[in-house]
């Protein structure tokens, strides 16, 4: 675990933040804000479904695109129509974009020209002097603990992200024009490789432009025109020699993501305008159940909700995201035990899954039967909880819930390895330090060597 000052400076101050990330980020077609937005700020979110499918187009478009390096999404809870790259192959994606999104093309449309950025390294040429070493330090200050989507609040698995909703002002996030062309160029070209019409990039342009009302917003200033690249896209599409589609199930994927976001984030009242009880497809019973589940207070909704949820279970036994919600809805009632086969089947169906190992390790360590040094339950949270922070070693609550697992296991020096690594992250100094000193003489070799690490990049003491 070692960083070089500049990650010190990031790591350590907010206000070097801001500067760091108009070094390191390019966002594009943000253009509309919905009224809730200003009551609720943005939030990192993670959702594994969500983040599987769009890491999963975005693969198809960095081979094509001849970019080595795996991409990474971030989910960003707003309702800003907007998407960005950075560095590291990191594409932030809102919410908002995917419920605006009409279907996956427009999507794609958007994806690939954020894979065009990532291509012609405009990060870069926007600032050379960030370098690739500090992207676990970004995204340590993006991501702060950020908790699973799954828990419908901000409550444990949210921890950690105060801050976060000022990254993207818009004072220091302008781009080229240039760029902007560059990618929609780019855009076009890898679409056309993977044999997808590059309509829905021309769709969405349209929305752009459908959402400003009297003077522009001056931050679309900053790209060119939306009207002049709709154009562009639109006689490409007239000079394309096949009518290109999408799939059946890329686009069934992507309506069933879109409906569990309208979901999560949408008053229950609002869900069931956009899908009503006549609409019997498997996104919209998605959406309402889980817009039921979220008032899981009230019994009659909660009722229906795990109703609905059986139903879909019973119809795809093997769907590993209605088991990860069926454990997550017995864990969150109580039924703690009742929730692990759940949860475990669903991490053995999603072997990579990162908030579903999450969720199974906090069920283990809050299970009954954790409550002995030799606990089978507790072993198993902290192989789960190992491969979670080599993951995502910025997320707070997992290293909270590493030092909760070894404590109830007796290894005292081991849980001062990990409350260490917590305190580090959301940059208490003194309670890093202190647990670091205990840390450095864990019996886990790794968590020992990290809390040296520590206390060697901590401020010197006068």
């Amino acid at each position: 675990m070692c960083v070089d000052d500049v990650c010190r400076g990031i790591l350590f101050a907010l206000t070097f933040f801001r500067k760091a990330l108009y070094m390191c980020c390019v966002l594009v077609a943000i253009n509309t804000v919905d009224g809730a937005y200003a009551e609720e700020p943005p939030q990192f979110i993670t959702d594994d479904e969500i983040e599987t499918a769009l890491e999963g187009w975005l693969k198809d478009f960095f081979k094509v695109a001849g970019v080595s390096i795996p991409p990474r999404v971030f989910l960003l809870k707003s309702n800003e129509v907007n998407a960005g790259a950075t560095f590291g192959g990191i594409i932030i994606v809102y919410t908002g974009l995917i419920i605006k999104c009409k279907n996956v093309l427009e999507l794609l449309g958007v994806l690939a020209h954020e894979t065009g950025h990532i291509a012609g390294g405009h990060m870069a040429k926007s600032s050379a002097i960030m370098s690739d070493a500090s992207v676990p330090a970004v995204a340590s200050l993006l991501l702060g603990a950020a908790g699973s989507l799954l828990t419908g609040n901000p409550g444990p698995l949210m921890a950690g992200l105060a801050g976060g909703a000022h990254v993207f002002e818009r004072s220091i996030l302008k781009h080229s024009r240039e760029q902007e062309d560059s990618a929609d160029a780019s855009a076009i070209t890898y679409l056309t490789a993977m044999g997808w019409s590059v309509s829905g990039l021309g769709d969405f342009l349209d929305r752009l432009k459908s959402y400003t009302t009297g003077q522009e917003d001056p931050y679309i200033q900053t790209h060119p025109l939306s009207s002049e690249r709709k154009e562009k896209i639109r006689l490409y599409q007239k000079q394309q020699a096949a009518n290109l589609h999408i799939s059946e199930e890329h686009e069934k994927r992507f309506q069933r993501i879109k409906a569990k976001l309208i979901g999560f984030t949408k008053k229950r009242s609002d869900v069931y305008t956009q899908y009503p009880l006549k609409d019997k497809t498997l996104p919209a019973r998605y959406a309402r159940l889980i817009a039921n589940y979220n008032e899981k207070k009230n019994s009659v909704s909660a009722r229906v909700a795990l109703r609905e949820l059986d139903a879909l279970l019973m119809e795809s036994p093997n769907d590993p995201y209605f088991l990860e919600l069926k454990g997550q809805f017995c864990f969150e009632t109580g039924q703690i035990s009742e929730s692990l086969p759940y949860l475990r089947e669903a991490a053995q169906k999603c072997p990579k899954s990162y908030s579903t190992r999450l969720m199974l390790a906090h069920a283990l360590i809050e299970s009954p039967m954790a409550n002995a040094s030799t606990s089978t339950e507790l072993r198993e949270a902290v192989e789960h909880l190992t491969k979670i922070t080599e993951q995502r070693p910025e997320n707070t609550f997992a290293w909270r819930l590493f030092a909760s697992a070894y404590g109830k296991m007796g290894q005292a020096e081991n849980a001062a390895a990990c409350l260490a690594e917590e305190a580090f992250q959301l940059k208490q100094v003194e309670m890093a330090r202190a647990q670091a000193k205990k840390g450095e003489k864990a019996t886990n070799f790794v968590l020992a060597r990290r809390s040296s690490d520590i206390l060697q990049q901590l401020p010197k003491t006068e």
